[in-house]
């Protein structure tokens, strides 16, 4: 569940240097008290916010998240390059990624001010830079500032900080938005008839519900795999068909070579081995065949439709299952393309056999 702020825009910030007008940008505003919610939750609070940073001779745009740092990455993800994340109980300091810091000149150890609400600075310490970030319910990017993925609608980049260090910025502890994770999927109902009870006093935070949402994609990714499973089995099917009438073919032509063997007082497991040791070589080409070509031309991943493109990407694998089932197919395969053979040996007479074939 996601409960955020009313986006609203207004004048913002106005930059101190450069003959710049104010700018007209849209913000959250922080209306969320975090102490609405229950203890029987799982809250990931934040707040989010813009800054005009100074660099030099020129100032940047920048998204700075006051996160719990902890409980973030639980639901978003972060990539640290070099130096470390943030802690619980770090004061002044910052996690900046790549772009952020190249854009603002800054490494590890170096520091940068940021205004706060009260017209003064606070000098940060950057501790770590970010090769790669995936947050969670990102807000939408409304203006230039930097960015790993510049082509994304939503932000890629920004300045984390502790919510202590946050709330010393922004001047106040209230939340811009928030994430609630329900411990089981059955307390979801109970649990937004809560959190709608607690803000309804509030026009301005809103209340959205994505389990059910998240519900409905992973049952139509559950019956996308099940589409994929049955043209998969019925591929596997025609070929292992196929491959059978073909062995049926072969031993059809050789039922009079292992009619004379029987006549020469073989037992029919020795005047079939030669014919079960082909066909055993035939389908195991064929299956490892198959199995190298699988290997070497299918795709590492593939992205599901784009209404499940959240839900991740589809990893084939060739493991123990696949090899099984492979083995179960040449074995049924074989099976299949011998058992007229055989039982014909059995239920006719070797004389009737022979005579057939002579024609």
């Amino acid at each position: 569940m996601q409960i955020k702020s009313r986006f609203n825009r207004a004048v913002f910030e106005t930059p101190r240097s450069g003959n710049l007008p104010p700018l007209t940008l849209p913000v959250y505003e922080p209306l969320i008290d975090p102490g609405k919610f229950t203890a029987a939750e799982v809250t990931i609070p934040r707040q989010s916010f813009l800054r005009n940073v100074v660099s030099g001779e020129s100032f940047l745009n920048i998204y700075i998240f006051g996160i719990a740092p902890e409980k973030e990455t639980q639901v978003s993800t972060f990539s640290i390059g070099r130096g470390r994340f943030l802690r619980n109980d770090d004061g002044a300091v910052a996690v900046v990624d790549r772009a952020s810091a190249q854009a603002l000149g800054v490494d590890v150890g170096a520091t940068f001010p940021v205004r706060k609400a009260d017209g003064h600075d606070l000098t940060l310490t950057v501790v770590g830079i970010l090769d790669r970030l995936e947050l969670r319910y990102a807000p939408p990017r409304t203006v230039d500032a930097p960015a790993l993925n510049p082509g994304s609608s939503s932000v890629t980049s920004g300045v984390f900080v502790t919510l202590v260090t946050s709330a010393e910025i922004f001047g106040r502890p209230t939340l811009t938005d928030a994430v609630v994770v329900a411990r089981t999927p059955e307390a979801v109902p109970a649990i937004v008839d809560q959190l709608r009870e607690a803000f309804r006093l509030e026009p301005g935070v809103f209340v959205s519900e994505t389990y059910s949402r998240f519900r409905r994609k992973v049952h139509d990714f559950v019956l996308t795999l099940a589409l994929f499973t049955v043209v998969a089995t019925v591929t596997a099917v025609l070929a292992g068909s196929f491959g059978a009438n073909l062995l049926h073919d072969v031993y059809a032509e050789r039922r009079r070579q292992y009619a004379m063997l029987l006549a020469l007082g073989f037992l029919p497991m020795q005047s079939m081995i030669t014919g079960i040791v082909f066909g055993l070589a035939t389908v195991g080409a064929s299956a490892i065949l198959g199995g190298v070509v699988a290997v070497a031309f299918a795709p590492t991943h593939f992205a599901m439709p784009s209404l499940m493109a959240e839900l991740g990407t589809i990893e084939p694998k060739f493991d123990a299952l696949v090899v099984a089932v492979l083995a179960s197919m040449g074995i049924a395969t074989l099976a299949l393309g011998i058992a007229p053979t055989a039982r014909q040996l059995a239920r006719r007479s070797v004389a009737a056999i022979l005579s057939e074939d002579r024609g």
